[in-house]
């Protein structure tokens, strides 16, 4: 396999991984330079600089089993993978024992997937009653999210960028769903937080502010991201509704854990 390429710019990075949707919509513009590949897009890798949907600086890699071997054997490539700062791996699912032989990122982490669309969701019954919530509702989102998707990585309010969405019971007031949306690093709006009150689940709707915020999304920006849990077929499969494709299936690990 070739000697391993630095990479200097985001339009370098996607070429080197065939203008992947995870370089060009999550990475994009907010490309940190260097980042590394080797080989070819038949049998080859790239490792770049990726931030957690909470900002944390970490890395990911695209390829090949054989592809992300020889990048981390490569001594500096495996120092600026764990160094600057840098507290995450990502890289395909399944391709974690290439990294644990070569580095030791312990257990803590998890497995998810990436999706994406370019795609107009169809308009949903219910939408009509999707409201954004002002920052005052904060405190009342985090409690509704802690109660009824506890594993969310959905941080109310957290940012300014963030828009924050719910459907309210007309009778009493309270949370029924709520959704978020907050461009990536390369500006791409990237949906979190998506939960339903557990006794109306079923009623669509989750579906209900994911359409909403998806079609804000493609019409302003072009294109929408999300990222789930793994094991959580229920929501990939409104996600496949909706028109988004998985773009990458990931594991992570975070370093020291």
């Amino acid at each position: 396999m070739s000697t391993v390429r630095v990479l200097r710019t985001a339009a370098e990075l996607v070429d080197a991984t065939g203008h992947h949707p995870v370089a060009a919509l999550d990475v994009g513009a907010g490309f940190i330079p260097p980042a590394y590949a080797v080989g070819s897009l038949a049998d080859g890798a790239a490792a770049f600089s990726r931030r957690s949907d909470h900002g944390v600086s970490g890395s990911a890699a695209l390829g090949t089993a054989s592809g992300l071997a020889t990048l981390l054997d490569d001594p500096t490539v495996r120092t600026w993978l764990t160094g600057g700062g840098k507290r995450h791996l990502s890289v395909p699912r399944g391709l974690m024992p290439v990294v644990a032989a070569r580095l030791d990122l312990g257990d803590r982490g998890g497995e998810w997937d990436w999706l994406w669309t370019r795609e107009v969701p169809p308009v949903l019954p219910g939408e009509e009653h999707v409201v954004r919530l002002d920052p005052c509702a904060r405190d009342e989102a985090e409690a509704f999210l802690a109660a009824h998707s506890p594993r969310t990585h959905g941080q109310p309010f957290a940012r300014p960028a963030q828009r924050w969405v719910a459907v309210r019971d007309p009778r009493t007031a309270g949370l029924v769903a709520v959704g978020s949306s907050e461009p990536s690093a390369a500006g791409t709006p990237t949906l979190a937080g998506i939960a339903t009150a557990a006794a109306r689940r079923g009623e669509g709707w989750g579906a209900a502010v994911t359409a909403h915020l998806t079609r804000r999304a493609v019409d302003e920006a072009g294109a929408c991201a999300l990222g789930m849990f793994a094991d959580n077929d229920v929501a990939r499969r409104l996600y496949h509704r909706l028109g988004y494709t998985t773009g990458m299936e990931w594991t992570s690990r975070w370093f020291g854990g």
